[in-house]
């Protein structure tokens, strides 16, 4: 209760009132909520861009992550760490076709567990509506890549546990505290077509029969509205005993996105 009241400015209102230290504080988290609203909004199952879902949209964005190949990949530390890389070679196709039938789409934007610390990473978005779906902490696994996990119900314990393990958590964009939502994609498995094995340095990926897999997935994304066009500031934080990020990133969204190629 302390840091929430310190977090909105009121702990000079301690020795106040309980009625006034009330409705104070109710006035002020009323004022940052309707604030934060303008910004970011949170969808379950109402549909989104191009008619998907949020929890359809994340299933999208672990496709993205498991056909990049390692050195094009933002979660992976092989290869350069170079800013194109935190783009993933987006727009994929499929944003691209959606961009076109919808007028809008979405841009992933992972937290990169292997950057730098507190790292500074710009990304040049193409001008157009696009919402962003970050993912601040995530998880997703199967039991191809882990033979311990040969049933459903370890493979869900195991994301379970991982993403139950996050006990510092949080995402701003522009200045705003933006809020989370949980999505749990384990009720049962997911398939992921086109996972890159051949070559691959990634030894988990090596001892795939095939490149397809079964997954399952869950844990905290923040989804962002379109914004106009210029540079914006997103930060992301988040911890468990198992890893630390602290990234920050300037969105650039003014022209053509990096190729992969530079």
């Amino acid at each position: 209760m302390f840091d929430l009241w310190n977090r909105f400015g009121l702990r000079a209102y301690f020795h106040s009132s309980v009625v006034f230290s009330l409705v104070q504080t109710l006035l002020i988290m009323s004022i940052y909520h309707r604030v934060s609203a303008r910004i970011m909004q949170v969808y379950q199952e109402s549909k989104t861009p191009a008619g998907l879902t949020l929890s359809e949209w994340t299933k999208k964005f672990w496709e993205w992550i498991f056909q990049l190949s390692d050195e094009a990949n933002p979660v992976t530390s092989v290869g350069p760490a170079r800013p194109w890389r935190y783009a993933g070679r987006q727009p994929t196709q499929f944003q691209k076709e959606c961009m076109e039938k919808y007028g809008e789409s979405v841009w992933f934007i992972a937290s990169a567990p292997y950057a730098e610390p507190n790292s500074v990473i710009q990304i040049y978005i193409p001008v157009g509506n696009w919402w962003f779906l970050i993912a601040p902490a995530v998880t997703c696994s199967s039991g191809q890549l882990y033979p311990s996990l040969n049933t459903i119900d370890k493979v869900r314990k195991h994301v379970k546990e991982d993403i139950n393990k996050t006990f510092e958590l949080w995402t701003i964009f522009d200045g705003f505290s933006i809020p989370w939502y949980y999505v749990d994609n384990t009720d049962s498995f997911i398939d992921i077509k086109g996972v890159p094995t051949k070559e691959s340095k990634n030894m988990l990926h090596q001892d795939l029969a095939d490149e397809t897999i079964q997954t399952l997935q869950c844990g905290y994304w923040n989804f962002i509205e379109p914004v106009e066009p210029g540079d914006h500031l997103l930060t992301i934080h988040s911890r468990s005993p198992i890893y630390r990020v602290d990234i920050t990133y300037q969105l650039s969204i003014n022209g053509p996105a990096y190729s992969t190629s530079t």
